[in-house]
C-alpha cells in the first residue's frame, strides 16, 4: 500500500508545482495546460482506486480536482484555438489579409480569460481546492489488500478490454460517445502509466494504446470546441472583415473534422 500512496503523493506534488508555475507565469500556454493535465492524472489514479477507499471521500476529492481544472479550462481552450489558427495561417497565408487582426483579437480574449482566473472568487476557489485535495490525499486510507499487484493488473486488463471495444464500435457522428471514450482513454492511460508499473502487466503498451485513442479523438473534440469559439467570436466581432475570417476559419475546422471522420469510416 505504501507504493500506491507514493504514486498518489507524487501526482499531488506535480499538481502543486503546476499551480505555482501558473501563478508565476500565466502567460505561458504550458502552465495552464499543466494544471489541467496534472489534475486529470491525479483524478485518473484516484478513480482507478476508488473502490478501495471511502466513496464520499472519493467524490469530494474528485469534485475539487474537477472544479480546479475548470477554472483554467477557458484559458487552455483559447491557447488550443490560437495554436490551430496559427497552423492554418501558415498553411493558407493567402486565405485572408486580416490574420493580424484575428490574432490580436484572440490574444485579447485569452488575456481576458487569464484575468478571470485571478479574480477573488476564483483565487479563493482554487486555493481552497488545493488545500482540500492536499489534506485528503495525505490522509487517504486505502483498504488493505494481500496482493495489490494482482488487483491492479485485473482492473487494468478489464478496463483496457472495454476501452478497445468502445473504440472499435463507436459511431463517429455521436460526439457525446466520442467525448466519453476520450475521457476513458485518459483514465486508462494514466492509470496504466502510474500504477501498471507495480504489476506484471504490459502497462506501457496499454498506456500507449490509450494515448493513441486520446490523441485520435482529441482532434475531434478540439475541433468541436474550436468551431464553437470561432462562431461565437464571429457573432461578437464589430469588424466585418474579422467576422468573415472567423467564419472562414470555422469552415476550415469543419473540413478537417469531416476528413477525419471520413478516414476513420473508410
Amino acid at each position: 500500500m505504501e507504493k500506491i500512496k507514493k504514486v498518489i503523493l507524487k501526482r499531488l506534488a506535480k499538481l502543486k508545482k503546476a499551480y505555482i508555475d501558473y501563478q508565476n507565469n500565466p502567460y505561458d500556454p504550458e502552465t495552464a495546460h499543466a494544471i489541467r493535465t496534472n489534475s486529470r492524472k491525479l483524478r485518473s489514479v484516484l478513480n482507478f482506486l476508488k473502490k478501495t477507499f471511502d466513496a464520499e471521500e472519493y467524490q469530494r476529492l474528485n469534485s475539487e480536482l474537477k472544479a480546479l481544472a475548470m477554472i483554467y479550462g477557458p484559458v487552455r481552450e483559447a491557447d488550443i484555438l490560437a495554436q490551430w489558427c496559427a497552423e492554418i495561417a501558415r498553411d493558407k497565408p493567402d486565405m485572408s489579409g486580416h490574420y493580424r487582426n484575428m490574432f490580436n483579437y484572440l490574444g485579447k480574449e485569452r488575456r481576458k480569460e487569464m484575468r478571470r482566473t485571478f479574480n477573488k472568487t476564483n483565487v479563493r476557489a482554487a486555493e481552497s481546492a488545493m488545500d482540500i485535495v492536499e489534506s485528503g490525499v495525505e490522509n487517504l486510507s486505502l483498504d488493505e489488500k494481500s496482493d495489490w499487484g494482482r488487483y491492479i493488473k485485473k482492473r487494468l486488463v478489464k478496463k483496457n478490454r472495454r476501452l478497445m471495444n468502445d473504440y472499435d464500435t463507436v459511431d463517429m457522428d455521436d460526439y457525446t460517445a466520442v467525448h466519453e471514450i476520450r475521457k476513458k482513454a485518459k483514465k486508462m492511460r494514466f492509470s496504466a502509466k502510474y500504477l501498471g508499473k507495480l504489476t506484471s502487466v504490459k502497462h506501457k503498451k496499454m498506456a500507449g494504446e490509450a494515448q493513441n485513442i486520446q490523441d485520435d479523438f482529441g482532434l475531434v473534440t478540439d475541433a468541436r470546441v474550436n468551431r464553437r469559439m470561432l462562431m461565437e467570436y464571429a457573432g461578437k466581432a464589430d469588424d466585418e472583415a474579422l467576422e468573415k475570417l472567423f467564419r472562414k476559419m470555422a469552415k476550415e475546422q469543419e473540413k478537417l473534422l469531416h476528413k477525419k471522420n471520413k478516414r476513420r469510416g473508410a
